[in-house]
């Protein structure tokens, strides 16, 4: 793909400004966990200590009682892992927006002309790229018994789908992906897009989302889909693309847990071998369907037709 932009937003002189122009969103979103996390873990010690004031010294003078009181706390810790997810996306959603709304108004005052967007009854070829994208990896990694290799990601996995159903569904499906989102699509992703290739700024910010899951299977996972999130960013010309199919593969997870659709197609060897043909087929033919959108920029025109063609 070529390069999209007549002119390009000026990149900070100083180094250290330049590194905290692409970094500063990954940093700040990663931070944000951490803190919501520890802030997390201290409420949840002060509930124990409060509750039994004696218990609670008696404890501090005891080392392996303390121990336990360790393991009681990071048990309610890790079944709260999805609230802590989504608090944290909480906060971090407005801070990204704010920063991607000053890139769009930088381009502007630039006179930069951004990709054409496509209309929203595309979307459809997308969503289902996207979902099929997520079914066919995820019986892949369950046929290859990868989930078996990485005790990281069956901790990952346990602790996150231990919340109740609705949690998940806010904190992981909705919550978590626009907060991604916004921080490796739109923000990390169209930064490096800016001065480089699709290629590059897609595999880059890709890797990065990859290896922010700290555990190889979602790694390799978060690869192949910040990949495909990158290219529907590019071809629709705008963020809602990659939110609204990260949102569906979220939902598609969490759901397709709670109602063990795994164990049902792994229950049959023909059954998961056939769905996980169809989901590449469907993949594929999507894409297809996807390259086809026209997403070279408008050119300033005083016609009615490109006027109509710019608001859609």
């Amino acid at each position: 793909m070529e390069q999209q932009y007549r002119q390009i937003p000026p990149m900070p002189e100083d180094y250290g400004k330049r590194i905290w122009y692409l970094w500063g969103p990954v940093i700040l979103k990663a931070a944000i966990g951490i803190g919501v996390g520890m802030i997390a873990m201290g409420v949840l010690t002060m509930m124990y200590m409060m509750v039994d004031q004696d218990m609670a010294m008696a404890v501090m003078q005891n080392e392996d009682e303390m121990l336990k009181l360790y393991d009681k706390i990071l048990e309610q810790y890790i079944g709260a892992s999805a609230v802590i997810e989504g608090v944290a996306a909480v906060i971090t959603i407005p801070i990204m927006l704010f920063f991607f709304h000053r890139d769009r108004v930088k381009e502007k005052q630039m006179g930069v002309i951004p990709n054409r967007k496509a209309p929203l009854w595309k979307y459809a070829a997308g969503l289902l790229m996207a979902l099929a994208l997520c079914l066919g990896l995820n019986n892949l990694i369950a046929i290859g018994n990868l989930s078996k290799m990485s005790e990281a990601y069956e901790e990952t996995i346990g602790a996150f789908y231990s919340s109740p159903l609705p949690v998940q569904v806010i904190a992981l499906g909705i919550l978590a992906p626009v907060c991604e989102e916004l921080v490796y699509r739109g923000l990390l992703f169209k930064r490096l897009r800016e001065r480089g290739t699709y290629l590059q700024a897609a595999l880059y910010s890709a890797m990065v989302f990859g290896f922010a899951h700290m555990n190889m299977v979602q790694m390799l996972y978060g690869v192949f889909t910040g990949m495909m999130l990158a290219y529907l960013y590019e071809k629709y010309g705008s963020v809602k693309a990659p939110i609204a199919a990260h949102i569906a593969m979220n939902l598609l997870s969490v759901l397709g847990t709670e109602y063990h659709l795994l164990d049902w197609l792994l229950a049959d060897k023909m059954r998961v071998g056939i769905v996980t043909v169809v989901c590449a087929f469907v993949a594929s033919t999507m894409f297809l369907l996807v390259q086809r959108i026209e997403e070279r920029p408008d050119t300033p025109d005083t016609s009615g037709e490109n006027e109509n063609l710019a608001s859609a």
